[in-house]
C-alpha cells in the first residue's frame, strides 16, 4: 500500500520525485513531504467535519434542560429536567446533593408558569 501511495504521489506531483528516500536528504524533498502530509491531514479533517455535520446528533432533544438556577451564597440551587423527571440539586464546594425529585407532570401542575396573572 505504501508503494502504491508513493507511486501515486510521483505521478500526481512531479516535484515529489525529489522527496524519494533513496537519494540523499535535501531541504526541498523534506519540505515537499511535510507539505503533502499536512495537505492529507487537512483533507481528512475537512472530510470528518463534513461527515459529522451530516449525521444526526446522538442525544434526544429536550432530554436534559435547566429549568431554573438560584445562587445561594457560595452554593447554587439548580432545578433540572431529566427526561420525565424534575430534580432539584444543590451544588457547592462540598459537592452536589439531590434535594428532591418529582415527575414533570406534577411539576407543571404546581409550576409558576401555569398560573394566570
Amino acid at each position: 500500500m505504501t508503494r502504491f501511495c508513493a507511486a501515486a504521489a510521483l505521478l500526481l506531483i512531479p516535484a515529489a520525485a525529489e522527496a524519494s528516500p533513496a537519494e540523499s536528504p535535501s531541504l526541498t524533498g523534506y519540505m515537499i513531504r511535510i507539505g503533502l502530509s499536512l495537505a492529507i491531514l487537512a483533507l481528512a479533517g475537512y472530510g470528518m467535519i463534513l461527515y459529522s455535520r451530516r449525521t444526526a446528533p446522538l442525544k434526544a432533544k429536550g432530554a436534559v434542560s435547566v429549568l431554573a438556577s438560584l445562587p445561594l451564597g457560595k452554593d447554587v440551587l439548580f432545578i433540572v429536567r431529566l427526561g420525565p423527571d424534575v430534580v432539584a440539586l444543590a451544588s457547592g464546594g462540598a459537592g452536589t446533593r439531590v434535594i428532591g425529585r418529582w415527575r414533570y407532570e406534577d411539576w407543571k401542575q404546581y409550576g409558576d408558569e401555569d398560573r394566570p396573572q
